[in-house]
């Protein structure tokens, strides 16, 4: 029996070694050099330029819209006088651009010195106002023949001819606007006019009176001062 026991120990003691040097072939450390070996095998380099390109087709920046031009000729320079229907004669002092809504256009600077006010006027709308030259002196003097005539007053309501002449004084027209100066003017002597009447007949003959004086190359003063002269001699 005693025999038996000894051939048992020798032969766990082998196996317990067998299994400590697999052990220890397992866990054996890699050098240092070869880690190096290994770092530069993975190819960092592409990976980087695959994450630029990446980035850089994500961040593009939009196109800035392109702002559309309005072309249309210029027919009134800058210090020109022109008329503006509705608020008689005027000087372009510039020409001015302007941009909205992506739309690029360019106006004409316009001042009124009797009322002391400055507007703009886009060369597309320019026609549609009615904005013209000056009236030549042939034409203006073919109107003063207009002034010597008798005043036609229609028998209807004040409100009614106010309307009228209203129409006539900003319609542009010089002819229309001696007619009005025509038919409201009155002499001393004559019947008294209405408050509404006699501002009128102001708004309509300094229209026409400045008019004149620019197209005859005359002041003011001395411009006035003829067309009242006719006025009172018919």
């Amino acid at each position: 029996m005693p025999v038996k026991k000894k051939a048992t120990t020798k032969k766990v003691t082998k196996k317990a070694t067998k299994v400590k040097t697999k052990k220890k072939v397992k866990v054996k450390k890699k050098s240092p050099a070869k880690k190096k070996q290994l770092i530069k095998k993975i190819p960092k380099k592409k990976v980087l330029k695959k994450v630029v390109k990446k980035v850089v087709k994500k961040i593009v920046t939009p196109k800035a819209p392109k702002i559309k031009k309005v072309i249309v000729p210029q027919e009134f320079k800058a210090g020109e006088n022109i008329v503006y229907p509705t608020h008689g004669v005027g000087r372009i002092l510039t020409i001015d651009k302007f941009q909205y809504d992506l739309v690029e256009e360019q106006l004409y600077v316009i001042q009124f010195f009797q009322d002391k006010l400055t507007i703009r006027v886009p060369f597309a709308k320019a026609k549609l106002i009615g904005l013209r030259n000056i009236t030549s002196k042939p034409s203006m003097t073919r109107t003063l023949s207009v002034l010597k005539q008798k005043p036609k007053i229609k028998k209807a309501m004040w409100s009614r001819r106010a309307q009228e002449y209203d129409q006539k004084i900003n319609s542009g027209d010089i002819k229309l606007l001696s007619e009005v100066v025509r038919d409201l003017f009155r002499k001393d002597d004559q019947t008294e006019q209405s408050y509404s009447e006699r501002q009128m007949f102001q708004v309509a003959f300094e229209r026409y009176t400045r008019e004149f004086a620019i197209s005859s190359s005359l002041k003011f003063e001395e411009a006035s001062t003829k067309i009242l002269e006719i006025l009172n001699k018919r």
